[in-house]
């Protein structure tokens, strides 16, 4: 399991951030930031919110409990699971991928 230092600065250099930019954003002292991004601190869970609003993912992804960083990838997990399934519900999921994918292709 990831540690949340871990994602935190996964996240910002996958956003193409520098550690000010960060920081400046969530108006945090050079300090803290630093000794998040360090393990030596961890957030209250307002921060962890406050980080997972502004990164956009899920805070049990902040966390290091989950592998998915939204409730869209949690989706896609499932339907992806279910549609090899020879079931009404395969076919539906299977449907649904088609046109998810497909709205993305464009």
């Amino acid at each position: 399991m990831e540690s949340f230092s871990e994602r935190l600065i996964y996240l910002r250099n996958s956003h193409n951030l520098t550690p000010k930019e960060v920081r400046e954003a969530m108006e945090l002292s050079p300090a803290t930031y630093s000794r998040y991004e360090k393990g030596l601190r961890v957030p209250n869970n307002e921060m962890i919110l406050n980080f997972a609003m502004f990164y956009e993912v899920s805070p049990m992804y902040m966390l290091g409990f989950s592998h998915l960083q939204n409730g869209e990838d949690f989706l896609l997990d499932v339907l992806e699971e279910i549609e090899s399934e020879d079931t009404p519900e395969g076919l539906k999921a299977k449907y649904a991928l088609k046109e998810y994918r497909k709205k993305f292709a464009e």
